[in-house]
């Protein structure tokens, strides 16, 4: 039964990542700062999206597949989620996109 209660806290965190990344695409969608020819710029939002997902699906395989069935491993593993996509968004992408500009 804890087992089972685990995976339900899984599910449940994980649903709610995959809302914050199709809130973050639906507000990244509608704020847009090049022109929409330009093509590094749809590379670049490509690139976070990819990110964005294969980095949910690693946290989401190492949660689920977790030896220690604790409640705190879930919420823990999507307060890091969050803090490293703002990192990578926020910080990294920006300066990678100055370099491919350049």
């Amino acid at each position: 039964m804890k087992e089972f209660n685990y995976h339900i806290l899984v599910a449940i965190v994980n649903v709610i990542l995959l809302g914050f990344i199709c809130l973050f695409l639906l507000i990244a969608s509608f704020s847009v700062s090049a022109p929409i020819d330009d093509p590094i710029d749809k590379v670049s939002r490509n690139i976070s999206t990819g990110f964005m997902f294969v980095l949910w699906a690693v946290n989401y395989w190492l949660q689920y597949k977790s030896k220690k069935k604790k409640w705190y491993l879930p919420l823990a593993g999507a307060v890091l989620y969050v803090a490293i996509v703002f990192i990578a968004l926020g910080y990294v992408s920006p300066f990678l996109r100055e370099l491919l500009i350049k």
